[in-house]
């Protein structure tokens, strides 16, 4: 059973790699996965230097993608996210923006090894292990986003891979 020993050893091998490289990815290339819905998290530069916005994110869910991003909020001193579905441009008021969020609340980083619970890592900082939107599995549901979605995703995602 050599050849088998050895495989083991190389799939391990490689395990510790990608999870190395996945430690040392930075936010904005992180890629996290809701495993019950397949639902996926991308996110991405701002490549906007005087936007409000300190992340965006695609959210890929059901073979759709939908906008996300990331506004850290003074008066809570947290930083909120939002996923939005089909938003008008331009100008635009608080109820259409409304109208098209699909989720919008507090985005939490957790390190489920050391147990612990933060805020988002900031542009250019390793990624978390894992990444938690409160309430988004029901508002998901609710949404009419949703409403063709058989099953409801989870708040908990993963982190998957890096975007290179």
């Amino acid at each position: 059973m050599p050849g088998v020993r050895s495989a083991a050893i190389v799939a391990f091998s490689l395990l510790g790699v990608r999870s190395l490289a996945a430690a040392e990815c930075p936010i904005e290339k992180a890629i996290y996965v809701e495993l019950e819905a397949r639902a996926e998290l991308r996110f991405a530069r701002t490549d906007e230097e005087n936007s409000p916005l300190s992340h965006r994110f695609a959210l890929i869910l059901g073979g759709k993608h939908f906008n996300g991003h990331v506004m850290y909020d003074p008066e809570i001193e947290r930083p909120v996210a939002m996923v939005l579905n089909n938003c008008p441009e331009g100008d635009v008021t608080g109820a259409d923006i409304a109208a098209c969020t699909v989720w919008r609340g507090i985005i939490y980083a957790s390190d489920e090894r050391k147990g612990g619970i933060g805020l988002l890592p900031s542009e250019g900082e390793a990624a978390a292990p894992v990444i938690v939107l409160p309430g988004f599995g029901p508002a998901w549901m609710a949404s009419s986003a949703g409403k063709s979605t058989d099953t409801t995703p989870w708040d908990v995602f993963s982190l998957e891979g890096c975007d290179q």
